[in-house]
């Protein structure tokens, strides 16, 4: 079921793909602010059979890649196995500050991108969250953008 407010439903219907992803990448975000009040980005792909499988970009602490290099590396990874056929959806989770209102403080959110195969262009997913104490996470109302709106 389609996630909002803190993980409840949402009325927009989407396909099942897109609910996979969002659900698996949802969740292991939650974890990860919950555990350590932050993440790096990460990706979820799936695969012929339908099965979601978590992506990781290997980090070396020495030489440490922005959130942008990461978010790359992953899209790029995702778009090769996707043009070979071995995976038929993927989505990019990254933190993203957004700017709800004009003249207000960027909100916190965990942003998904998902890319279907085929024609079908997904909106980016947006979960807004606030951290209060050391680990209770407090989500928002999720929203979505169409790519058009993007500027």
């Amino acid at each position: 079921m389609p996630l909002g407010r803190g993980g409840k439903q949402i009325k927009k219907t989407m396909n099942n793909e897109t609910q996979k992803i969002i659900d698996h990448s949802f969740e292991y975000a939650k974890e990860l602010l919950e555990e350590t009040g932050e993440f790096y980005p990460f990706g979820a792909y799936l695969d012929k059979r339908g099965q979601v499988h978590p992506l990781e970009f290997e980090l070396d602490k020495k030489n440490m890649p922005t959130n942008g290099q990461v978010i790359d590396g992953l899209t790029i990874y995702c778009k090769e196995e996707m043009e070979k056929g071995n995976i038929k959806a993927y989505g990019i989770t990254f933190d993203a500050g957004v700017q709800m209102k004009e003249g207000e403080n960027a909100v916190d959110t965990i942003a998904i991108d998902i890319t279907l195969l085929g024609d079908e262009i997904e909106p980016v997913y947006y979960f807004p969250y606030q951290i209060e104490g050391q680990s209770q996470v407090i989500f928002g109302e999720t929203f979505a953008v169409k790519r058009e709106d993007f500027s």
